[in-house]
């Protein structure tokens, strides 16, 4: 369900479509990404919340190791199915976002997604609020890259801020965004 719900509400993402700009093999490809990172939350190195089989959080907590790339979360260590060129793209996203990982103790939002049918409808802030409500309790910061102009409004709604700008070659940039805990 997991890897459903993230790999349908990724589909159109800008930085998804650039990596993986084929649509009649960004779905499955997607699906094999979303299933590593899945597998990898899995005995205690990450924290997935659900809501209504439609919307997903998979969260690492502020003692998770940000060592290495990214790709080494949703293993992806090729080649597989991923041809050469979406190898490269998915070199290019785990080193630019490992690059400009904070170093500070924090709550690490690697994924949130809602299926397309279903978002507009709360089903986001639902998700991700007993993460945010545990920040806020225990004063804990939380960080996370946003693939998606369009989500910026929802994320600083929920107390974000936009911290700088993390370009990709010849592709869209993310948006690394920072949460202090309400108090």
């Amino acid at each position: 369900m997991v890897v459903r719900i993230a790999s349908a509400a990724f589909y159109d993402d800008p930085v998804m479509a650039w990596a993986f700009p084929d649509p009649d093999r960004r779905l499955r490809l997607l699906g094999i990404v979303f299933s590593g990172l899945g597998s990898d939350m899995l005995g205690g190195r990450g924290i997935v919340h659900l809501a209504q089989e439609a919307s997903v959080a998979m969260w690492r907590a502020p003692a998770f190791e940000h060592g290495g790339s990214s790709s080494d979360d949703v293993g992806v260590d090729g080649p597989g199915p991923f041809d050469a060129d979406e190898l490269e793209r998915l070199r290019i996203l785990t080193t630019a976002i490992a690059a400009a990982h904070p170093h500070e103790p924090h709550w690490y939002l690697n994924v949130v997604s809602t299926v397309p049918e279903r978002q507009g409808a709360g089903l986001g802030a639902a998700v991700l609020a007993p993460v945010l409500d545990q920040c806020d309790a225990g004063g804990a910061c939380a960080y996370l890259e946003s693939s998606n102009p369009r989500n910026l409004p929802f994320y600083r709604r929920l107390g974000f801020v936009d911290v700088g700008e993390i370009p990709l070659a010849d592709g869209p940039s993310l948006i690394p965004m920072w949460r202090e805990p309400s108090r």
